[in-house]
């Protein structure tokens, strides 16, 4: 049996890497309060203040300090803005909604270049902050997932295709360089610092009804950042299909950190809808006291599937009580 690992930000963050959304706006602010007597016309945000230079901690300190004389920070985007102010409760899927959401308000060009540019702004800000993070180390228990999935025949991971849909390079702590060479391993988003695989960040959603009507606006900024077309820029796509199509060898899913939301619905949606497509298995997250995500990423997967498709959703997912947490919940308390 083949099996597709897909890879999203909670498997980075499962390893105590600081890749949420609050985790890069935070920095974000630091960066420009840092170099605050030097604005450049591209930075999102602006802060006037003449206090000395110490390093936030949180969000929620930076808008404390907004109560503070001597202190301002100005917001010169409207999207921009509109994710700043609840960057705590954002994740990387709902800024790609917001994005959306955004776009569709306008009706001319202008305004999308505006967008646009935000966008890419916040993307080129984000692959310098992820550069600069520690690697993580490997985590046993991860290791014991991805373990547990090798072929029974073979020591490598001879039946293995990952998705990763982070940017950053974790996974191949576990899987090592003969999955790479044999293209096993696929970026489908782009890897940082990689020219040939440049980072993917945008909206993936055609199925959407207003997807058309943006369409037949015949302005290709509106286009931009679609996910769809710069997936033809790498053979990334193509390759993964080739893994999945091939006649009679039915595949797993394994699902470890992916929000499961739909902004990579395009995606989503031709590997849910493939007919060797066997089950789909979780692995979600443990909050404590009985808490997980299960429930949530079931009805965010729902959604990929189409109405006459129902069916076959109840069949091919693995139950809660057949499924482990990617990571087991582990009290901070001493």
């Amino acid at each position: 049996m083949n099996k597709l690992v897909i890879i999203g930000n909670g498997f980075d963050l499962a390893h105590g890497m600081k890749t949420s959304y609050s985790d890069f706006v935070l920095w974000y602010v630091n960066k420009i309060f840092k170099r605050r007597n030097s604005p450049k016309d591209e930075d999102l945000i602006e802060i006037k203040s003449n206090l000395t230079y110490e390093e936030f901690e949180s969000l929620s300190q930076v808008k404390e300090r907004h109560h503070i004389s001597n202190f301002e920070l100005i917001l010169k985007d409207d999207f921009f803005k509109s994710v700043y102010d609840n960057a705590c409760e954002k994740r990387w899927v709902d800024i790609e909604r917001e994005y959306y959401k955004q776009l569709l308000k306008l009706s001319n060009n202008d305004e999308v270049v505006k967008l646009n540019k935000s966008l890419d702004a916040i993307k080129i800000e984000l692959a310098e902050y992820l550069s600069q993070l520690k690697p993580a180390d490997c985590n046993n228990e991860i290791g014991q997932h991805l373990y547990s999935l090798k072929s029974d025949s073979d020591s490598n991971y001879k039946n293995l295709y990952v998705l990763n849909f982070n940017y950053t390079s974790n996974i191949e702590k576990y899987i090592g360089e003969k999955q790479v060479e044999e293209k096993l391993l696929n970026y489908i988003h782009g890897k940082l610092a990689d020219k040939d695989n440049p980072i993917i960040f945008g909206y993936g959603d055609e199925t959407d009804e207003n997807y058309e009507k943006i369409e037949k606006l015949n302005d290709n900024e509106f286009l931009k950042h679609m996910k769809s077309f710069a997936y033809l820029q790498t053979p990334n796509y193509k390759n993964l299909f080739e893994f999945l199509d091939k006649k009679d060898e039915p595949f797993e899913v394994h699902i470890m950190g992916h929000s499961c939301g739909l902004s990579d619905r395009l995606l989503f949606t031709h590997i849910l809808e493939h007919p060797n497509l066997h089950s789909v298995k979780i692995y979600y997250y443990d909050k404590g006291n009985g808490q997980n995500d299960f429930f949530e990423k079931t009805q965010e997967l729902s959604r990929y599937f189409r109405k006459d498709e129902k069916h076959k959703m109840r069949k091919v997912f693995v139950p809660f009580n057949e499924s482990v947490p990617l990571l087991k919940y582990k009290s901070n308390e001493n």
